[in-house]
């Protein structure tokens, strides 16, 4: 029970610490993308089991209302077939936006596109993506 204790511990201050080390970029609007808003963050987590997974994730918007979300994580040592959630953290509050379901090589990705008749909440400044593992975040990143 201990070890369990230190090892949820464990990834919640790396999950914390490394969600600083995330990057941004917003694009307001230039002549190639005038009034486009788009987001994108580098997630990060403590290793599973000796290998340390990672992803991305990346926001979109633009002026005709299209909106699209993806994820994408690589090199998470869980069996082929896991489900990880998906979810925006903003202002405290968490939604789930979705499911990703592990390859057997431990890579996955979610798109989102609202084209597609999909519901993706306005993502800002200072949102958190998290992608967890029942109930335990392995993976995350600060817009």
């Amino acid at each position: 029970m201990k070890r369990a204790f230190r090892m949820q511990t464990g990834l919640a201050l790396a999950v914390l610490a490394l969600a600083g080390a995330a990057f941004v970029k917003a694009d307001h609007g230039n002549d190639n993308n005038a009034n486009q808003t788009r987001l994108k963050t580098r997630l990060a987590g403590a290793a599973i089991q000796g290998k340390t997974p990672e992803g991305s994730a990346e926001f979109r918007s633009d002026a005709k209302g299209r909106t699209r979300f993806t994820v994408e994580v690589e090199n998470v040592n869980l069996p082929g077939g896991t489900l990880l959630d998906v979810a925006i953290q903003h202002n405290g509050a968490s939604k789930t936006l979705g499911q990703i379901t592990l390859s057997t090589q431990g890579f996955g990705e979610l798109e989102l596109d609202s084209q597609d008749g999909d519901s993706i909440p306005t993502v800002q400044t200072g949102d958190m993506v998290t992608v967890s593992n029942a109930g335990t975040t392995i993976l995350a990143g600060g817009f």
